[in-house]
């Protein structure tokens, strides 16, 4: 006799498209309730980028916002009751929100929020079609995508990494239909406004995209020339030294920051404030691990992007070491492994396999799920092994493009799909 649950899993498969798209809505709902609750709240993340560009036309100098005291005094000029810092931004950073300087920081806030909105689902629709994904595809994206924690919390905290995102799939495209103009304008401008994509320069080299190269330095150089006047060399100056003393920086060790430096640094290398209990004191051998590690993921690509000639699983690729070795990736950058998402489940559609598929979901979830990674009680001592989901989700993820461009063994059918 059939059990009860036999029966309700058998009419769950008969009407499963109708439950995908009751769940895709849900779903959709949320994300559009999530996004209108959070455009009213004051948080860090956008409150950098409207001081820094109000700074910048009030004509304040820029070498300044290097000054962690003097910058987040000046953000509660604007953004009363908000602490932050410029980080590690380029000066150009603060040219992002002159269009919208003359409105104040809730009525700006709520217009980039619309503005990102909007380009992230044109971003995902022009994804959609290019893969042509059909079907119970559809309800099935659209719950991987507005349920993606990285997602959420780029517009939790109105941050950047939407554009950066739709940006990068622009530049996917002009690099797959050999577009080397439109590639190297992209590329300028997302290393220009946010050091974004600098990882993928090393694949144009090692492809010897010389062209694409060459219009990326034209374009980073002129945004530099055009905006010296207002930002002056002594800005450049203080953004080098801030980069070259960034990762001794302490607070690196916080398990938000989810890198394979992070992850290091927290294991071996004690301080009073930001890493009180490490399991090892050994900071030299931390930064030799971190250092070995980062290289070898480095070599890894470069020797695979050579050996083989995948044009989309090569370029998704390079977005997920981008994020690996970056020191800072926080959880909004992991917005970006949503192209490499597409990528592989584009593959895995045309060279079906179980066990990628079970890994394929399981690596989805250490990065889409929201998990506590920075409750004290999964910071201190060996409890730290479980405060880098999204870590671990991104290296199993390159783990699974690794075996697929070695599967394909150069087979170039991405380079048909994009010409």
């Amino acid at each position: 006799m059939e059990s009860n649950f036999s029966r309700f899993f058998s009419i769950a498969l008969q009407f499963r498209i109708y439950i995908l798209w009751f769940v895709a809505i849900l779903a959709f709902g949320y994300f559009i309730f999530f996004v209108i609750e959070k455009s009213s709240i004051p948080s860090h993340g956008f409150a950098t980028y409207y001081t820094a560009s109000k700074l910048l036309a009030d004509g304040e100098d820029v070498s300044q916002f290097y000054d962690d005291d003097w910058f987040s005094t000046k953000i509660k000029n604007y953004v009363p009751g908000v602490y932050e810092i410029y980080h590690v931004n380029p000066p150009t950073t603060s040219i992002m929100l002159l269009p919208i300087i003359f409105l104040d920081y809730e009525e700006a806030r709520i217009i980039w929020t619309i503005f990102n909105s909007l380009i992230f689902i044109l971003t995902l629709v022009y994804l959609v079609n290019r893969f042509d994904f059909k079907g119970r595809w559809l309800p099935i994206l659209m719950i991987v995508f507005f349920l993606l924690q990285p997602l959420l919390a780029n517009f939790a905290f109105a941050q950047v990494y939407i554009l950066i995102f739709s940006s990068i799939v622009l530049a996917w495209y002009a690099y797959g239909t050999e577009k080397n103009l439109i590639l190297g304008i992209v590329l300028g401008l997302i290393i220009i406004l946010k050091t974004s994509g600098l990882f993928l320069l090393l694949l144009l080299i090692i492809e010897r995209r010389w062209r694409s190269l060459i219009w990326t330095g034209i374009t980073i150089g002129v945004c530099i020339l055009i905006t010296l006047p207002w930002i002056g060399y002594d800005a450049w100056f203080s953004f080098a030294q801030r980069i070259i003393a960034y990762t001794k920086n302490p607070n690196l060790s916080v398990t938000a920051y989810q890198t394979v430096h992070s992850f290091f640094t927290h294991l071996t290398t004690y301080d009073q404030i930001w890493n009180p209990a490490p399991i090892i004191n050994s900071p030299f051998t931390g930064r030799l691990l971190s250092f070995a590690s980062n290289l070898i993921i480095v070599f890894l690509i470069s020797f695979l992007a050579y050996r083989y000639k995948n044009i989309n699983l090569t370029f998704g690729m390079f977005i997920i070491g981008g994020i690996l070795i970056s020191p800072a990736s926080l959880d909004y950058h992991y917005v970006l492994l949503l192209l490499p998402l597409l990528i592989f489940i584009n593959w895995l559609r045309n060279n079906p396999s179980k066990p990628l598929w079970v890994l394929l979901v399981i690596f989805y979830l250490l990065i889409a799920v929201f998990i506590p990674y920075t409750s004290a009680k999964v910071t201190g001592g060996f409890w730290v092994i479980f405060a880098y989901p999204k870590l671990y989700g991104a290296v199993g993820f390159l783990g699974l493009f690794i075996a697929a461009i070695i599967r394909s063994k150069g087979s170039g059918e991405f380079r048909e799909e994009l010409s």
